[in-house]
């Protein structure tokens, strides 16, 4: 079965779209370590109209991801302006730079996809085009993550509808329980009303700064509070800024060691990858 993991917060700055792009790097460079013939498949779905997931994966941090693709974008399959099979939009990802190029993307346009979202707004099924648009898809990827606007819109409500898992980054702030809640309010709703089956993946707390005592404490109440959902946290480093700068994911900035799938000598790629590493544990076991 596939897994669709929604990164989802409606506050921004809390390394949504890094954590999007590292965790699909991740998945990706698990599988083709499993199985280096023929691994199993990831996508990743950029519904963030400011589309920098998906011109990280086109190589074209600088420009518009669909510059050198001409062709119908996710925007256009949400709002039914094209007929187009999803599967004949699908691109292969320019990241991670080594493995077996089995991480995809779709596609994407900020101008359009701004759009999409003020259309999907008034649409009575607007809220399912999503699952709609990517349920072709399912039986031909393992892992499917998709990045979400720091708003709660119509987009980041496709996204949950869509998806099997939700997992939730947090900064370590002030009135971060209050946003962390929020999500959380938002989740219920929509397993009360449109999809049951929705699971809180994990909390994932991002960008954290332990030398700060402040940080340390808010910390610690959310190992009390949420204890079962926290994920191994994910610290601020030059080397993930530098990535993002670089247009890499942190696994092909500071390369891993030999022949191992993800860890190397980099701090920060052993974040993420303990990260990535606990995601998939708790998908196999959930």
């Amino acid at each position: 079965m596939t897994a669709v993991i929604a990164i989802a917060n409606q506050k921004g700055g809390v390394g949504k779209t890094t954590v999007t792009i590292n965790l699909g790097a991740a998945l990706a460079l698990i599988l083709s370590h499993e199985n280096q013939k023929t691994p199993g498949r990831v996508l990743l779905v950029d519904l963030d109209p400011q589309t920098h997931a998906a011109k990280t994966l086109a190589g074209g941090i600088f420009g518009e991801p669909s510059e050198a693709y001409d062709g119908p974008t996710l925007a256009e399959l949400l709002i039914n302006e094209t007929s187009v099979p999803t599967l004949s939009i699908v691109q292969q990802s320019q990241i991670p730079i080594r493995g077996a190029g089995n991480l995809d993307y779709l596609p994407t346009h900020k101008g359009k996809m701004n759009r999409a979202s003020r259309l999907l707004q008034g649409e009575v099924d607007g809220q399912y085009r999503l699952h709609e648009v990517l349920e072709p898809l399912y039986d031909l990827y393992r892992y499917i993550v998709i990045d979400t606007p720091p708003t709660l819109d119509a987009l980041t409500v496709n996204s949950l509808i869509a998806a099997t898992h939700v997992l939730i980054p947090v900064e370590l702030a002030a009135f971060s329980f209050d946003g962390l809640q929020g999500v959380l309010d938002t989740i219920q709703r929509v397993q009360k009303r449109q999809n049951p089956d929705l699971k809180v993946l994990g909390i994932l707390p991002s960008r954290c700064a332990f030398q700060r005592a402040e940080q340390r404490e808010i910390y610690e109440h959310l190992e009390q509070e949420y204890a079962e959902l926290l994920l191994p946290p994910v610290a601020e480093r030059a080397d993930v800024t530098y990535a993002n700068s670089e247009g890499l994911d942190i696994f092909s900035f500071r390369p891993p060691r030999g022949g191992e799938a993800l860890a190397g000598a980099s701090p920060a790629a052993q974040d993420f990858a303990a990260m990535a590493n606990a995601v998939r544990k708790r998908l196999i076991e959930r």
